[in-house]
């Protein structure tokens, strides 16, 4: 009997633990499904909390055409001078401070007086003068695309080609050096002249020497004195040249050779544009600048860069190729390597400039340089983001509309709270106006800018 009774306690106090049982995994679940719910509560708000948070702003939208300038990165390569004070540090800016130099002996005593003119910049080339057809043109070249090139006509036609004026009064004696092309002339068409100061002496009837059709080769050493003066020059004399017939001259090169001593001077050094933030892809030509003075106004000074293709400095179709005139007082030359900038640059960014003096003569230079400065030309737009609210904006977005455009570009900018960033796009061209633009955070936040 007792143990029935032991049985039936049993059973009834298993019931009780399955009610409690129960009732526990229900607070339980009652229990996650609450916290679940006021966690899923506390996120929405936080996200909604920070979205509000966000106050962005575009300040400015502006137009780059330009880098800054770059500066030399190690001290210059003295080919032919010395240097006398300062470093190339000082050449980096704009100041009072400068890097001073002066011309060496030009370890020979000829003198380049006319350098391989070969006709590629404009006509008539600086100190050139010309009569009748002389013209430039490419039918015919020697070196470059051009040369100086003569036509004939129906009846015969004629004309001079005439070389700069050239002091050869210290000389002992005058090179001339010069390619010239025969088609179909015959004698007497083409004739070279020499000016002694107050005649011009006939000395060669060039068809005489050669009359292939093709390129030929002239030189000839002047040792004659009534020649060694101060206004001497050349000429080419086209002489009724009949039509069918064409007269050329390319690759000309004056010198002379003086006894006294002769200063020269010849710098090189270099320079690279940061393409991380400009790249070979949206550069549009490159910039050289100099600020410099000398103390000598009587002969010319070159900028020249370094030819990656043709493994050599020139200054090959630059805008300008006549080079400067110094003063005593501080003289900006600068050079724009149009569309050829290519050849200059090196695919690392690496741009080498040189800086030389247009010939070696008796008197010793000194030169004083101030800055020497690469910059791109590019055709970019810069924006300037404000953040006045309490987070760091994550920008993740821009678009820039107007009637001809609707564009999306990602881009990845951080703006700190209560500061302003600029952000600089080469591959976004200013846009036209009236115009927008938008940019978009990653909580969704976006601000706009309109241009009118």
């Amino acid at each position: 009997m007792s143990w029935i009774i032991m049985c039936r306690r049993l059973k009834k106090d298993r019931r009780g633990v399955s009610n409690i049982i129960v009732i526990a995994l229900s607070l339980v679940i009652i229990l996650a499904i609450v916290t679940d719910i006021v966690l899923w509560n506390y996120e929405m708000n936080q996200v909604d909390w920070e979205k509000m948070k966000e106050n962005i702003r575009i300040t400015d939208v502006e137009p780059v055409t330009q880098s800054p300038w770059f500066g030399a990165q190690k001290e210059y390569n003295i080919n032919t001078g010395s240097r006398t004070e300062g470093d190339y540090i000082d050449t980096q800016s704009l100041d009072t401070r400068y890097e001073s130099f002066e011309e060496g002996t030009g370890g020979s005593n000829n003198i380049t007086l006319v350098n391989a003119e070969s006709f590629e910049g404009g006509w008539t080339p600086l100190g050139w003068s010309s009569t009748g057809n002389w013209a430039k043109e490419n039918n015919y070249s020697y070196d470059g695309i051009y040369s100086a090139d003569f036509d004939g006509n129906v009846g015969g036609v004629s004309g001079y080609l005439i070389s700069p004026i050239i002091n050869t009064s210290d000389s002992d004696a005058i090179y001339i050096d010069f390619w010239w092309q025969d088609r179909a002339l015959a004698d007497d068409d083409f004739e070279i002249e020499y000016f002694n100061g107050s005649t011009w002496n006939n000395y060669q009837d060039l068809n005489q020497l050669d009359s292939d059709n093709g390129w030929h080769h002239f030189t000839d050493t002047i040792s004659d004195s009534q020649y060694f003066i101060s206004n001497f020059q050349i000429r080419w004399w086209a002489k009724t040249v009949l039509s069918g017939r064409t007269a050329c001259v390319d690759l000309v090169t004056i010198k002379k050779s003086v006894s006294e001593e002769t200063y020269f001077f010849d710098i090189n050094g270099q320079f690279n544009i940061d393409l991380s933030v400009y790249p070979l892809t949206y550069i549009k030509t490159v910039e050289i600048q100099l600020l410099y003075k000398a103390n000598d106004s009587s002969e010319n000074w070159y900028l020249k860069t370094y030819n990656w293709t043709a493994a050599a400095y020139s200054d090959s179709g630059f805008n300008s190729t006549s080079g400067t005139i110094p003063t005593t007082e501080w003289n900006y030359y600068a050079v724009n390597l149009t569309d050829v900038w290519q050849s200059y640059v090196h695919t690392n960014g690496t741009v080498n400039v040189k800086i030389a003096d247009q010939v070696a003569d008796g008197e010793q230079t000194s030169v004083d340089i101030d800055f020497l400065g690469i910059r791109v030309k590019l055709d970019g737009t810069q924006f300037t983001f404000g953040n006045d609210g309490g987070l760091t904006v994550h920008l993740v977005s821009l678009w820039v509309i107007n009637p001809e455009v609707h564009q999306r570009f990602n881009i990845n900018v951080f703006v700190n709270s209560a500061e302003f960033e600029t952000y600089l796009r080469e591959d976004i061209p200013f846009p036209t106006r009236p115009y927008s633009v938008k940019i978009v955070t990653a909580r969704g936040n976006t601000a706009v800018y309109s241009g009118t």
